[in-house]
Parts: C-alpha cells; sequence; structure tokens
C-alpha cells in the first residue's frame, strides 16, 4: 500500500513539474515586447557587466531606481544603464556603496532629477556601439596563431586591458579591436609587436583626449568637487554629446592622414630607389 502511495506521489509531482514549465513557457510566450532601450534583468546584467545578483542588491541598498512594472516583468532602460556603470566606476574606485548612495542623495538635492539624470548619462553612455564578446583561450591562441605554450602572451593583452578575465572566458570591450590584432599578425607582424603598437596608439590617443577634455572643459573647474548649479548642469550634459562625434571624427581622420603620409613614404622611397636603380643600369 506505501508502496503504491509513493508511486501516485511520484507521478502527481512529475505532472506538477511539467505544468509548472508548461506555465512559464505560456508566461514567457505572452511576455511583452521589449522596445530599443529596454531591457530584462538578465539583459541588464549582460550590457553592463554586472550579474543580477548584483542589481537586485543596488535595488535594495537604494542605488538603483526600480524597474517599471508590466504585468510580472521588470522592465529596465537605459537611465539603469547609465547608473549602473556608474556604480561601477565607483567602486573600481574605492567607494563603498553606502559612500556611493550618499553621494547620489547629495545630487539630488535641490535640483531636479531629469537634469542629474541626463548628465550622469552623458558621462557613462559608452560612445562605442560595439557589445563586448567573450573568448576563449584557445579562441585567442587561433586567432593570433599562438601555441598553447604561448599562453602567457594573452596576460600581456590582460595587461594592456584589450581583455579581461571573468570566469574561464576573456571579456574584450571592442571585439574590433582584437580583430584589428589578428589582422595585423596574420600579415605578418609578431604578437609582441602588435601589442607594443597598440600599447602606444592608446598612449597617444590618450593624451590627445586628455587634452581636448582640457580644453573644453575649464569653465566647469570653478565649482571644485561640487556638482554645476542647475542652471550649468544642462549645458554640461549638452558640451559632452556634441564633444563626443567632434573627438571621434578629429581622432578617425587625423590618423587616417598620418597612415596615408607613412605609406606613401616608405612605398614613395621604395619606388624612387627602385627607378634610380633602372636609370642606372641603363
Amino acid at each position: 500500500m506505501k508502496v503504491v502511495e509513493r508511486n501516485a506521489t511520484r507521478g502527481y509531482d512529475s505532472r506538477m513539474a511539467v505544468n509548472s514549465i508548461q506555465n512559464r513557457r505560456k508566461r514567457g510566450a505572452s511576455a511583452p515586447e521589449l522596445a530599443d532601450g529596454e531591457y530584462t534583468v538578465d539583459q541588464l546584467a549582460h550590457v553592463t557587466g554586472s550579474t543580477v545578483r548584483n542589481i537586485r542588491a543596488y535595488q535594495d541598498k537604494e542605488v538603483l531606481p526600480p524597474p517599471e512594472k508590466r504585468g510580472r516583468l521588470g522592465v529596465y532602460k537605459e537611465q539603469h544603464v547609465s547608473r549602473l556603470h556608474l556604480i561601477n566606476n565607483l567602486l573600481d574606485r574605492g567607494f563603498s556603496i553606502g559612500n556611493i548612495k550618499e553621494l547620489l542623495d547629495a545630487w539630488l538635492t535641490g535640483r531636479e532629477l531629469g537634469d542629474i539624470l541626463g548628465l550622469e548619462h552623458a558621462i557613462t553612455h559608452a560612445f562605442t556601439s560595439e557589445k563586448p564578446r567573450a573568448y576563449t583561450v584557445t579562441e585567442l591562441l587561433k586567432m593570433f596563431g599562438l601555441g598553447a605554450i604561448n599562453k602567457e602572451l594573452i596576460d600581456e593583452a590582460v595587461e594592456l586591458k584589450l581583455l579581461k578575465r571573468k570566469g574561464m572566458k576573456l571579456i574584450a570591450e571592442s571585439p574590433s579591436l582584437i580583430e584589428a590584432g589578428a589582422g595585423l599578425v596574420e600579415v605578418g607582424m609578431p604578437f609582441d609587436e602588435m601589442l607594443q603598437l597598440l600599447r602606444l596608439l592608446r598612449g597617444n590617443v590618450q593624451r590627445a583626449a586628455d587634452s581636448l577634455v582640457d580644453v573644453a572643459f575649464p569653465r566647469f573647474d570653478t565649482f571644485g568637487d561640487d556638482l554645476p548649479p542647475k542652471e550649468d548642469i544642462q549645458q554640461l550634459s549638452e558640451l559632452i554629446w556634441k564633444l563626443r562625434p567632434i573627438a571621434h571624427t578629429a581622432i578617425r581622420a587625423e590618423a587616417e592622414m598620418a597612415l596615408n603620409r607613412a605609406i606613401q613614404k616608405r612605398l614613395g622611397d621604395r619606388l624612387l630607389g627602385t627607378l634610380q636603380n633602372l636609370q642606372t643600369e641603363e
């Protein structure tokens, strides 16, 4: 009798499990579609390099606003992406969650929330439209034509911040930069020389970017460590948005002209030498 009851219970549990799965599928199928700039909690964690657990914790600590509720679905928006980027940046600088809450509370004191969120988004918004990509060590070794014995060379790419470790994966914030490096290796540049080139490029571009920001923002330095007054916050946000495409165009154009000059000089010198040799032979 007990065996029969136990088997009956198992059958009931099985049916309950199947029904539960089917119900979850039905809920998923009827879930509202998200527009551009809207995210589920899993998607938000992915695009910001965070975790669902951390997102929940930040909401509990009131440093991250709650999502918009649509039925049982929580919908996050771009303001959440900006806030998470800001939180991660401050955490990397050594701030605690308590410090960050005090800072955010101070920001909002006597100022409009919309202005603050606009400035926050302008500061933290990634200019690139690239999505981070995860690689395995094996994939990277194959891309760069390296053998397993050269695994330590990948550490140099991590040190240069071309990659960052996340568990067993290596994350590239700019996959196109990784592909460009692989392309240089494919045309014959040794891996260590390619890294040195990217290191040099990063240093030069960073100095140019720092100088550009130093020139563009002097009037806002008068506020010291305080946030600019309300009337200046919107102007500061607008300046940041205007600066991004201008800087991108200037740096790209200068890089293209520099490459043209280098190619013309190198190949021009070689061509001139060849012509001189031909003339000598004649």
